[in-house]
């Protein structure tokens, strides 16, 4: 027999063990890591850096409101508008200390706003009441003056529909002649 000679093999079948060479040990497998562990989700914290400031929010609605209402009125609401801007006051700068602090990262913009809305809502409130005093003080009666106003709109608007000349007038001309007439008295 020849040196290196091996008798024939059937496919796929393993060559016969040589005897003369050790056999090397097959690779162990590397240790297997387990699977990946599924995510959790949880909800984060109210404080988490990404969630919304609601103080930011409810100080905007606030000083939105109290001041929309204390010019609507011109003034004459000034017992409500105040409560609302000087709650929007201070919830734009308790959004403000949240911000500052970390706590959150969103509304700053809110809160800056809010936080003006609140001033002048406050200024605006302050001024009314204080109109509002000197005019009680002055002896001023407010029914009076109700009385007054209603009664010149009433003449303007016949006027109006009787098709005088009075009738092309803005209401913004009506409401100063009404004022110029009741401060005329």
């Amino acid at each position: 027999m020849a040196e290196g000679w091996l008798p024939p093999t059937a496919p796929g079948a393993k060559p016969p063990p040589r005897f003369d060479e050790p056999q090397p040990e097959p690779p162990s497998p590397p240790p297997r890591e387990p699977p990946p562990a599924r995510p959790t989700f949880a909800r984060p914290s109210p404080l988490a850096p990404g969630e919304r400031n609601a103080a930011a929010i409810w100080a905007m609605v606030l000083g939105i409101t109290g001041l929309t209402l204390v010019v609507l009125s011109l003034g004459s609401l000034f017992i409500v508008t105040l409560p609302l801007s000087i709650g929007a006051w201070a919830l734009a700068r308790k959004a403000r200390r949240r911000i500052e602090s970390g706590e959150t990262t969103r509304g700053d913009g809110q809160a800056t706003a809010a936080l003006w809305l609140g001033r002048i809502g406050v200024i605006a409130g302050v001024a009314a009441l204080v109109v509002f005093i000197a005019l009680v003080a002055s002896g001023v009666d407010l029914e009076q003056l109700r009385e007054d106003l209603e009664r010149e709109l009433d003449e303007r608007r016949e006027r109006q529909d009787d098709g005088g000349a009075d009738g092309v007038r803005t209401s913004v001309e009506q409401l100063r002649a009404a004022a110029g007439a009741w401060l005329g008295r």
